[in-house]
C-alpha cells in the first residue's frame, strides 16, 4: 500500500526508523523550529517545571529559528518590556536566527529567509505555521509546552493524520483566487472538514498556482482543522528556493496508491467570487448574495494574504481609480521583502495615490492592534480571521473575502461582485 506526503514524511523523521501510516504513533526528529513573540512565555513554563532558567540550552543553534514578529515596533509597553527580555534570553542562548525589530510575519518571513525546505518537518508555536507545506514541507503549530520540549530535545510525538485530496480543476484567471477556493471548500464542506488530517492540495490548477497562492491555502489549512497542508514539489517551487537557500533538501510526492480518508473536487472556472459572513470562517456566501452591503473599512494583510499578488491586485485595480469616499482601505504587507518588493514594483505608490493606507509590515491588521473599527461598522478583509472581536469591537460586522473582491469594495463603498467594478478582469 502506498504512502501519503504525510506518511512519507513522517515515515522519513520516525525516531524508530520504521515507516508509518495513517493512526500510527511515532516520536519525531524535527528539522526546524520557529518561536515567535511568546518565546518568553515558553522558558517561564520551563521555569515551572524546573529547567535552569526556562531552557538551559536549544538542542541545535542551526535548526531554531526566533522571530519577534507580531507587534513590531512594540505597539504598548508591554510589548516593549517583553522584548527586552526576548533579548537577553536570546544572547544568553546563542542564537544564530534572530530577526529582532523587524517588522512582519514569522510565516512570511521563514519562507523570505529559506529556513524552510522541501520534505522537512519543521513546528512553531503558532497555529498557521502549516503554512509551510506550501513549499512541500511537513509543517504543524503546537502548544508552549509542546514547543518547551522540542528546544530541548529536538523531538515530538505525533499521530500520523489520515489525508485529504483536494483536486483543484480549472484554469487560473489573471488574479489570486486561493482565498474563494478556500472559502467555498469551508462553506460547502464546513470549516472542519479536514479535522485532524492533511490535506493535499493537487489537480491541474495547481501546476498554474504561484506560490503565494499556495501559501494562502495551506495557510488556511488550520481555518478548515488541518494538521498539514502539502503541495507537491514543482518547478515554480524549485525556482522560489533557488535564489533563498543553498541547503539540500528531498522532496516528497504521494505514492500512485495512497489511500485518502476523502477525495473533494472543485472546478474553479464555475467558482463565483465568495464571501464568509459574521461571524465564522465557513459562513461562506457567494459574493452576489450579499452585494450592497456598506462597507467603512477594507484590509489586506496577514499571513493568508499580505503577499506580492495580493498587493500587486489590489495597486492594478485602482490605477485611475480612487478609494470611495468614507471608506478606510488598509494595506500591511506580510514582511520587509514582500514591501520591499512592492516598492521597487511602483505598486506603494499607486496604492497611495489611490487613497489607500500602508501600514508597517506585521500581524496588527488581523487582530486588534490595527485598524480598529467601531460598534456597527462594517469591515471587508483579506485576512485570516473573522471571529465576533477580531477587529476590536464585538458589535462589529467582519466579512471575509478575495483581495480582488476587497479592493472592489474599497472602490464602490459596498460588497459588490468585482466584475462589476473592474471591466477588465
Amino acid at each position: 500500500m502506498g504512502q501519503t506526503i504525510a506518511e512519507k514524511i513522517l515515515s522519513r523523521h520516525n525516531l524508530a526508523g520504521t515507516p508509518v501510516k495513517a493512526g500510527d504513533f511515532l516520536a519525531a526528529r524535527i528539522d526546524g523550529a520557529m518561536c515567535h513573540y511568546q518565546f518568553m512565555d515558553i522558558l517561564r513554563l520551563g521555569t515551572e517545571v524546573g529547567l535552569p532558567h526556562g531552557i538551559p540550552r536549544i538542542w541545535d543553534p542551526e535548526r531554531f529559528y526566533l522571530l519577534v514578529d507580531h507587534h513590531q515596533p512594540a505597539l504598548a509597553q508591554a510589548y516593549a518590556d517583553e522584548n527586552v527580555l526576548i533579548r537577553k534570553e536570546a544572547e544568553r542562548l546563542g542564537v544564530k536566527y534572530f530577526h529582532d525589530a523587524e517588522p512582519g510575519i514569522a510565516h512570511q518571513m521563514m519562507p523570505d529567509y529559506g529556513y524552510v525546505r522541501p520534505g522537512e518537518l519543521v513546528v512553531g508555536n503558532d497555529s498557521h505555521t502549516i503554512a509551510y507545506g506550501a513549499l512541500n514541507a511537513g509543517s504543524t503549530g503546537m502548544t508552549r509546552a509542546d514547543m518547551l520540549h522540542v528546544l530541548t530535545f529536538g523531538e515530538a510525538w505525533f499521530q500520523v493524520p489520515q489525508s485529504a485530496k483536494v483536486v483543484l480543476k480549472g484554469r487560473q484567471p489573471n488574479y489570486p483566487i486561493a482565498k474563494d477556493i478556500i472559502l467555498h471548500l469551508a462553506g460547502q464542506y464546513g470549516d472542519e472538514f479536514a479535522q485532524g488530517m492533511s490535506i493535499e492540495f493537487t489537480g491541474p490548477l495547481v501546476p498554474e498556482m504561484p506560490i503565494d497562492s499556495r501559501m494562502c491555502l495551506a495557510t488556511h489549512g488550520v481555518e478548515v482543522a488541518a494538521k498539514f497542508a502539502f503541495f507537491e514539489f514543482d518547478g515554480k517551487t524549485r525556482e522560489y528556493l533557488r535564489t533563498r537557500t543553498d541547503k539540500p533538501y528531498e522532496p516528497v510526492a504521494a505514492d500512485a496508491d495512497a489511500v485518502y480518508a476523502k477525495t473533494i473536487e472543485l472546478d474553479v472556472d464555475t467558482m463565483p467570487f465568495a464571501i464568509a459572513k459574521p461571524h465564522n470562517f465557513g459562513n461562506w456566501s457567494p459574493v452576489d448574495e450579499v452585494a450592497g452591503i456598506k462597507v467603512d473599512q477594507a484590509l489586506i494583510g496577514s499571513c493568508s494574504n499580505g503577499r506580492f499578488e495580493d498587493i500587486e491586485i489590489a495597486a492594478r485595480m485602482l490605477k485611475g481609480r480612487k478609494v470611495a469616499k468614507g471608506v478606510r482601505f488598509v494595506i500591511s504587507p506580510s514582511s520587509q521583502q514582500v514591501y520591499l518588493d512592492c516598492m521597487k514594483a511602483g505598486l506603494i505608490q499607486q496604492l497611495i495615490e489611490s487613497g489607500a493606507h500602508v501600514v508597517t509590515p506585521g500581524c496588527g491588521v488581523c487582530q486588534p492592534k490595527v485598524a480598529y473599527v467601531s460598534a456597527g461598522e462594517v469591515c471587508i478583509t483579506a485576512t485570516t480571521r473573522n471571529f465576533k472581536g477580531r477587529k476590536g469591537s464585538l458589535d462589529a460586522q467582519l466579512y471575509l473575502g478575495g483581495p480582488l473582491t476587497v479592493t472592489a469594495a474599497a472602490v464602490a463603498g459596498r460588497i459588490v461582485n468585482p466584475k462589476e467594478v473592474f471591466g477588465e478582469i
